[in-house]
């Protein structure tokens, strides 16, 4: 469990390497008067590949379970689904560009692959899913009690799907979904 601790830890500073690096990228294109919608998408996909690669790299990230099982899948979905319309507002934000392609298609990448596969230790199941959901709440800067019941339980189902399946990729997918269905809820 110590070398799941250790790679989850250092996965995390590899991140936040990135990001520093990311928005030195991003403010150095700026200057260029290219659409800040543009270079924020950019940034965001640059950090997302280096941030993969350079787990692959290092081995941190070897054996990543890439299968879907569509039964898990529409059964978790389905739960996630009726949880937020049951227990969350309507958002009636706009949301620029950016964010939509961030939240949807990047972000879950990042935060699945450290709280649910290098987080994860089949032999310290709950170990693994404390560690992996204090790191989700983190991420979300959820730090108001509402805020940490809403993350803990939507991490509880993004855990409990990467545990039934065996494949990190359902979790990415639910993730996928749950940030779709927040953004175009209506």
């Amino acid at each position: 469990m110590f070398e799941t601790i250790y790679y989850t830890f250092v996965s995390l500073l590899l991140y936040f390497i990135i990001l520093f690096f990311s928005q030195v990228l991003y403010s150095v294109l700026k200057r260029k008067k290219t659409s800040l919608e543009l270079l924020k998408i950019i940034r965001d996909l640059f950090k997302t590949i280096v941030f993969i690669v350079l787990l692959i790299y290092a081995h941190i990230l070897n054996e990543l379970s890439l299968s879907v099982n569509f039964v898990s899948l529409f059964f978790f979905g389905s739960c996630t689904i009726l949880f937020i319309f049951l227990f969350t507002k309507k958002d009636n934000s706009h949301y620029p560009l950016h964010t939509k392609v961030s939240a949807i298609l990047l972000s879950p990448i990042i935060e699945e692959v450290i709280c649910r596969e290098i987080a994860y230790n089949s032999d310290y199941v709950l170990v693994s899913y404390v560690l992996g959901t204090m790191i989700f709440i983190f991420f979300h800067f959820a730090f108001d009690f509402k805020s940490i019941i809403y993350f803990l339980c939507m991490s509880s189902l993004l855990f409990l799907l990467r545990e039934q399946s065996g494949s990190v990729l359902n979790s990415i997918l639910l993730h996928m979904m749950m940030n779709l269905t927040i953004i175009y809820r209506k």
